[in-house]
C-alpha cells in the first residue's frame, strides 16, 4: 500500500454562504486551540521561571506554532499518510492562522499594562490573556475564510476528508466563558478596585510633600527608622525606570545590589514574602503594599497604578542574613501635583465595606515605646480577622516629611516585624496590637492592613506624638 495514498473522500468547499461561513469558524477554532494550549504554555513556562517579555513571547508563539501543527498532523499521521506529505498539508493549513493569532494575542498582552509582569499567579494574567485569544480568533476568522475561497488554508486539510481536533461546539463554549471571565478582570481591573493579590492600595488624604532625606539623620535614627537611604549595608537600590505614568497600571522593576554591583538574590523568607514593596506619594497618598515577582537576572517586578501625579517614596524591605533591611528611592509621575494636607489625628477610620477600625487613644512620646492597638468591626459587630500572609495583621508607620519608616513589631501573637511593618494577632474581634518607637516628636501616618471576607483591606491614620 502507498503510504500517501488517501483512502477518504474528497469534500467540495463551499464558497460562500453559511456553509462557507461554518466552514471558515469551525478551522478557526481548529486552529485556535493549538494556538492556545502552546501560548498558554509558552506564558506560564517563561512567567513562572522569570524570561523577559521578549523571551516569554518567543517562547509561546514556538509553542503556538508546535501544538497547532500537531494537532492538525495527528489525524493524518494516524490515517497512515506519510510524515512527508503531513508537513506541508499542515504548514499550509495552519501557518497564516497562527502567525496572525500570535500578532494579535501578544500585542494585546503588551498592551494591557502589567499583563505580562503580574504572572501566573494574578488574575490579570489569566483574564488578559483569556481575552486576548478570543480577539485573536476573531481577527483571523475573515482570514481563514478568504483563504478557503482560494482554496488555501483550511481548505489543504478539507481535501484530505480528514478532521480531528476537539468538537466545535466544546472550543467555542471554552471560548465564550474565557472570554466573559477576561473581559469581567480587565474592566474590574481599569476600574480600580483594590489589588488583592498584593494587599490593595488605599488613597490616603495627606501632607504637603516634606523635604528629602538627610544622610546624617539615617545614621542618628538608624536602629528606630530605616528607608531613609537608597543604600546601606553595602546594598542599594536601583530602579528600572525613575518615572511611571500617572493612572494606569504599569510596571514597577528594581533590584536590589552589593558593593560590586551584582544582583542580590539571596533573600530570606519573612511573613510568606521574600519582598514587601511599599509605594506611597510623598505626602503619604496612595499607599501601597506589594509584593513583586523575582526574575532569574536578580530583577524585581510588579504591576502598580498610581493613580495622581507627584513624588513617590519606592520602600524595598527585605531579610538578608537575618537581618532586616529597608532600602528607599524616588519615583516620580509626571502632571500638575494635587498635594493633600495630612488629615488631623483621629481615633477611628471608616473604610468601604462598613468597617470601623478603632485605634487606642493612649499618647505617644518620642523616644518611649508605644502600643497600637486596633479593634475591628462591621456594622458595629466584632471582626474576626482572618490569617494574612501568615499573620493577623500588617502595620506600615511613615514619618511626616522625610517619610521615615519605622520599626514595628507585634505585642502578641504573629511573627516578629521587619523593618516598617509588623505582624499582630487578633481572634473574635480582639485588639490587634503593635509595638513601635517614635524616634522624634511630629505626625506619623499608620497603615493597618487586616483581612477579612477573603480581602485585604487598609485602614490609615494620622498620629500626634509629643516630646
Amino acid at each position: 500500500m502507498e503510504a500517501t495514498s488517501h483512502a477518504h473522500d474528497h469534500h467540495e468547499m463551499p464558497t460562500s454562504g453559511s456553509a462557507l461561513n461554518a466552514v471558515a469558524f469551525s478551522a478557526t477554532l481548529h486552529c485556535l486551540t493549538g494556538c492556545a494550549i502552546g501560548e498558554v504554555t509558552g506564558m506560564v513556562i517563561g512567567t513562572a521561571l522569570g524570561f523577559s517579555d521578549l523571551g516569554t513571547i518567543a517562547l509561546a508563539v514556538s509553542l503556538a506554532f508546535l501544538f497547532g501543527y500537531t494537532l492538525t498532523s495527528l489525524p493524518l499521521l494516524r490515517a497512515g499518510i506519510a510524515l512527508a506529505a503531513v508537513i506541508p498539508i499542515a504548514l499550509a493549513t495552519d501557518t497564516v492562522s497562527i502567525a496572525i493569532m500570535e500578532i494579535v494575542d501578544n500585542g494585546i498582552m503588551l498592551a494591557v499594562p502589567g499583563a505580562m509582569e503580574s504572572g501566573v499567579g494574578d488574575v490579570l494574567f489569566w483574564g488578559a490573556l483569556s481575552v486576548a485569544l478570543v480577539i485573536a480568533g476573531v481577527v483571523a476568522y475573515p482570514f481563514n475564510r478568504w483563504l478557503i475561497t482560494r482554496g488555501k488554508g483550511h481548505a489543504v486539510l478539507h481535501e484530505t476528508g480528514i478532521h480531528g481536533g476537539p468538537p466545535t461546539r466544546v472550543v467555542a463554549a471554552i471560548a465564550t466563558v474565557a472570554f466573559v471571565f477576561g473581559t469581567t478582570v480587565l474592566v474590574a481591573d481599569f476600574v480600580g478596585s483594590e489589588d488583592e493579590q498584593h494587599g490593595g492600595g488605599h488613597e490616603a488624604n495627606a501632607a504637603p510633600a516634606g523635604e528629602k532625606e538627610s544622610e546624617a539623620n539615617a545614621e542618628v535614627e538608624q536602629q528606630a527608622v530605616r528607608g531613609l537611604a537608597v543604600s546601606a549595608n553595602g546594598m542599594k537600590l536601583q530602579l528600572a525606570r525613575a518615572e511611571l505614568p500617572a493612572g494606569r497600571r504599569s510596571a514597577l522593576r528594581f533590584q536590589v545590589v552589593d558593593a560590586d554591583g551584582k544582583s542580590v538574590t539571596d533573600y530570606e523568607v519573612e511573613h510568606e514574602k521574600r519582598m514587601h514593596l511599599i509605594v506611597a506619594r510623598r505626602d503619604m497618598a496612595g499607599f501601597q503594599h506589594l509584593h513583586p515577582k523575582l526574575g532569574s537576572d536578580g530583577t524585581w517586578s510588579a504591576a502598580v497604578r498610581l493613580a495622581e501625579p507627584g513624588s513617590y517614596r519606592v520602600f524595598a524591605d527585605f531579610k538578608r542574613d537575618g537581618q532586616n533591611e529597608t532600602l528607599a528611592a524616588d519615583l516620580g509621575v509626571d502632571g500638575r501635583v494635587d498635594w493633600r494636607a495630612l488629615p488631623v489625628a483621629k481615633s477611628s477610620a471608616t473604610i468601604t465595606g462598613g468597617y470601623e477600625v478603632d485605634l487606642d487613644t493612649e499618647p505617644s512620646r518620642a523616644g518611649e515605646e508605644a502600643e497600637l492597638r486596633f479593634t475591628v468591626h462591621r456594622d458595629g459587630k466584632p471582626v474576626e480577622v482572618e490569617p494574612y500572609l501568615g499573620a493577623g495583621g500588617h502595620l506600615v508607620a511613615l514619618r511626616e516629611g522625610d517619610l521615615a519608616y519605622l520599626h514595628v513589631h507585634p505585642t502578641e501573637g504573629g511573627q516578629t516585624g521587619g523593618g516598617g511593618h509588623g505582624d499582630g494577632h487578633s481572634t473574635g474581634g480582639e485588639a490587634v496590637g503593635f509595638a513601635t518607637e517614635f524616634p522624634t516628636p511630629g505626625r506619623y501616618r499608620l497603615f493597618l492592613q487586616f483581612k477579612h471576607d477573603g480581602r485585604v483591606r487598609t485602614a490609615a491614620f494620622t498620629r500626634t506624638v509629643s516630646r
